[in-house]
């Protein structure tokens, strides 16, 4: 029980923190008297809820069902790093070319693919529905951000600015011109 609430008091921060740095909408930021995420913990219970009905079972199979498929997403982008910014400053450099990155991820996803294949319906179809969800959710939050404030940059004073301590390069633009 204690991990249970230890996992949705840390969801529902980070889904405040998220808020703070202007990535989701502002009624996530909302705290109560207690400076506890209100909101955060009634989305993150709602999500309990909505599980509720699957057995324990089915939840495993469902969050390894997009934790493979958040993999598969991973490897895509780094090979889309690798070809599009060849030359950036990399802490961590694998030391292979793009044909070599791409050899590299293939026997793995061909063994997420087979951890795919072999869910139950019933796990496919929540796990394809979460998938078709954020999908369309994270289009929706870009525009509503562009047009808080036209920059897409709504965040608390309070904080640090990430964006500023990212390279230019890394930020979409190889000259640094947008």
């Amino acid at each position: 029980m204690g991990m249970f609430v230890a996992e949705m008091s840390s969801d529902s921060f980070q889904l405040l923190g998220m808020a703070e740095r202007g990535m989701l909408p502002d009624f996530f930021a909302k705290r109560s008297r207690y400076g506890t995420p209100l909101t955060g913990i009634l989305f993150s219970a709602s999500g309990v809820i909505l599980l509720s009905w699957l057995s324990f079972q089915e939840i495993v199979a469902a969050e390894n069902f997009l934790y493979c498929f958040g993999m598969i997403m991973e490897f895509i982008a780094f090979v889309k790093l690798r070809m599009r910014y060849p030359a950036a400053s990399r802490p961590y450099m694998i030391p292979v070319g793009t044909t070599g990155a791409i050899l590299m991820c293939i026997p793995p996803t061909l063994l997420i693919c087979v951890v795919l294949a072999l869910a139950s319906f019933k796990v496919m179809v929540i796990s394809l529905l979460a998938v078709m969800i954020g999908l369309v959710m994270q289009p929706c939050l870009l525009i509503m951000l562009r047009k808080r404030d036209g920059s897409g940059s709504h965040m608390s004073s309070d904080l640090p600015d990430f964006h500023s301590a990212i390279p230019v390069l890394w930020r979409g633009t190889e000259s640094g011109k947008q």
